[in-house]
């Protein structure tokens, strides 16, 4: 590609030597038939030609008045157009560092040529028009469609005689937003698109409320029918297949036949934009702008004109929070360049921050989407930062600074950025002290230099106006606003647990929240005597983070904190009995002897669950066979599913007990009893000693 840049500009510039300096005082016309002579040069690439015959169309159309007549300039603008085309139909590269035929509008194609006959005559310059050049227009009409150049796409199937779909729906949207036709006299063309559509989607979706009484009996033989092409999908032998005239008929009532192409297009006009922008593919842009045009004036009760002042709809669109693509729809519709958008920025802004109402008229969203539509936001953000910020109020000094700050981050400027830093740092007190705490949090958020700009939190803070920070509107639609926030909490204020469990909440940050509410447990539990009180609170802050942790799908835990729960649970109830006896914070060896000890197994299973003990056979062996509580031995297998491995394992305790007397064994032989399997059952015996009455 840049081989093929180099030696393009070679060739121009070796035939641009070959044109005597003298003969530019001549005037256009000699240097229009220098370019189109040269454009001519079959020698050269298409793309190399089509910049020539551009320069040429230039010299002789932007002169005022223009050197030639509409004849002549549609038969050069045709020659132009095929040079173009046959270069992107030989895949020549046609993008360039200096000319891009279908980037944006040239000067030359905006000339407005008097209808008179010119006295200079320019050769029928040799061009050849087949099928194959005629698809490739029809697509650069799509393309400049889609870009929002609507006066370009009108001059280019004008040209070559092209029927575009996309170009007559927007052109009847255009009609309709400026009112010159209304629904009920538009094209029939794009009353059959519209009819078409709807007729397949549903029956009953538009129709005339003149005929009000019969729309019964039309949604009844809509629906009907619907079913039926439903039950077809299932059940083809379905006798809804019968060709009797039934309740399934085929044909619609009387009332639907009488309708006509125009009744089923009576819809409201306001829709008529989103309604025609389904069916264009290349222009949906455009139609959906004039659709706001539309609705704009209807709310307004104004009336749309598209050639009035392009400055005064622009205003119109920002005061009614029109979507970017709209915008950017319009700034290439009225061909407006990039110093015309600053500049009407500039104005605004200027007129609208006098007004009490500044920041509802202009947001700084709405905001973005002007700067964006400028190519060199630099130089807005030097204006707004010489010119405007010194003569702003306080309250708006802030927004204009932030304003400045997204241009030159856009810009990739980092002195700019750099200034408008320092300045928000050395005026941030005065402006808390001067009650602008809304206009710091703003700039906060939206500028994104959390690390840099975290002494705003700090004098926020000290203004007990954090609570701004939480009910910003936006703020739940930015992670690292949230993490910031939350960071800052943890690091500057780690003990003020009501701030930072709002904002957990208002962000939806489950796990910070589970995890403030199990340190909160874990140092109520950690006390060496606590009273009831606090254990209660205990259990709470243990609910509350199993609650939490299973929002964020963090179910190990989960289960976890409710384990602990139910531990202060039977803490509680132990303080209840008035019993000295504790269960927190034990050590390994104090749970052993705590479950060798305790005869209740459920009160043995939540400590064991607590302290993670997994294997309860040694203290089901002890309490059911030795301390003879059989009740223990019931609720674990209630519990417990008892496999092979549960009988093998007692049978190790058995052996290691050595001496069992008849009680133990008789205990012991009711529990081997419940072991379905008879030879593990005979080889337990065996190994026991067992009487063989077990077997």
């Amino acid at each position: 590609k840049q081989w093929y840049q180099r030696r393009v500009r070679g060739i121009i510039q070796s035939r641009l030597e070959l044109f005597p300096t003298e003969l530019a005082d001549r005037g256009p016309i000699v240097g229009a038939k220098f370019y189109l002579l040269e454009g001519c040069n079959q020698e050269l690439g298409e793309i190399e030609r089509s910049y020539l015959i551009s320069r040429g169309l230039s010299a002789i159309l932007t002169c005022d008045p223009p050197a030639i007549g509409p004849a002549q300039a549609d038969r050069l603008t045709r020659f132009y157009w095929v040079t173009v085309a046959n270069a992107y139909l030989n895949k020549i590269p046609p993008v360039t560092t200096f000319f891009n035929p279908l980037d944006k509008i040239q000067d030359w194609e905006m000339a407005k040529i008097p209808n008179k006959t010119s006295d200079y005559q320019f050769p029928d310059y040799p061009y050849d028009v087949d099928s194959e050049v005629e698809t490739k227009v029809g697509e650069f009409v799509e393309i400049f469609l889609q870009q929002g150049s609507l006066q370009r796409a009108e001059r280019l199937a004008q040209l070559f005689s092209i029927k575009c779909t996309d170009l007559e729906v927007v052109r009847t949207c255009l009609d309709v937003a400026e009112e010159f036709i209304t629904m009920k006299t538009l094209p029939e063309s794009i009353l059959s698109l519209i009819t078409e559509r709807y007729s397949i989607m549903s029956q009953t979706t538009v129709i005339l409320a003149s005929e009000q009484e019969n729309t019964q009996q039309i949604q009844e033989w809509s629906y009907k029918k619907r079913v039926r092409n439903a039950s077809a999908r299932f059940d083809p032998t379905s006798s809804v297949y019968s060709t009797e005239e039934d309740d399934w008929q085929e044909t619609p009532p009387a009332a639907l036949n009488r309708r006509t192409s125009k009744d089923w297009a009576a819809l409201d006009e306001i829709y008529i934009g989103d309604l025609l922008a389904a069916y264009a593919k290349s222009g949906r842009g455009l139609c959906e702008m004039f659709s706001t045009f539309y609705k704009i004036s209807k709310e307004k009760g104004m009336v749309y004109r598209h050639n009035h002042p392009a400055k005064k709809h622009l205003e119109i669109l920002v005061r009614n929070k029109a979507a970017a693509g709209v915008l950017k729809q319009f700034v290439t519709f009225r061909n407006l360049r990039s110093q015309e958008i600053s500049a009407f920025i500039i104005k605004i802004v200027d007129k609208w921050m006098a007004t009490p109402n500044f920041v509802k008229d202009l947001p700084f969203q709405e905001f973005k989407k002007l700067a964006d539509l400028v190519s060199n936001p630099n130089s807005l953000a030097t204006v707004i930062w010489d010119d405007l910020l010194p003569k702003a109020s306080v309250e708006n000094i802030l927004r204009l600074t932030l304003f400045a700050h997204y241009c030159y981050t856009r810009a990739n400027c980092s002195s700019g950025r750099l200034k408008v830093l320092e300045f928000c740092k050395a005026k941030a007190s005065k402006f808390a002290q001067a009650g602008c705490c809304q206009q710091l949090v703003d700039i906060f958020f939206e500028a994104e230099q959390y690390s840099d700009m975290i002494y705003i939190c700090d004098l926020v803070y000290s203004h007990n106006k954090f609570n701004l920070f939480i009910q910003h509107p936006h703020a739940s639609k930015k992670p690292h606003f949230q993490s910031a926030l939350i960071g800052y909490l943890l690091q500057q204020h780690p003990d003020d647990d009501i701030n930072r469990e709002l904002l957990c909440m208002e962000f939806g940050k489950h796990i910070e929240i589970a995890k403030m509410s199990l340190k909160r447990a874990r140092a109520m539990a950690a006390d060496k005597n606590p009273s009831i009180v606090r254990l209660e609170e205990c259990v709470k802050r243990y609910a509350k983070a199993a609650r939490h942790f299973k929002l964020d799908q963090a179910f190990e835990k989960q289960i976890e904190c409710t384990k602990q729960a139910r531990l202060v649970s039977l803490q509680i109830v132990y303080k209840k009995q008035l019993s000295n006896l504790g269960i927190l914070n034990l050590t390994s060896d104090q749970v052993r002897n705590f479950l060798m000890r305790n005869p209740n197994f459920h009160e043995s299973y939540v400590v064991a669950a607590a302290y993670n003990v997994t294997d309860m056979t040694p203290y089901v062996f002890r309490m059911a066979v030795i301390e003879e509580n059989m009740d223990y031995f019931e609720d674990y297998r209630a519990l417990h599913f008892i496999g092979p491995e549960f009988f093998e394992d007692i049978c190790l305790h058995a052996q290691k007990a050595r001496r069992l007397d008849e009680t133990a064994t008789r205990n012991l032989i009711v529990i081997l009893s419940h072991c379905k399997d008879i030879r593990l059952r005979r080889s337990i015996a065996q190994k026991l000693s067992l009487p063989s009455n077990l077997i």
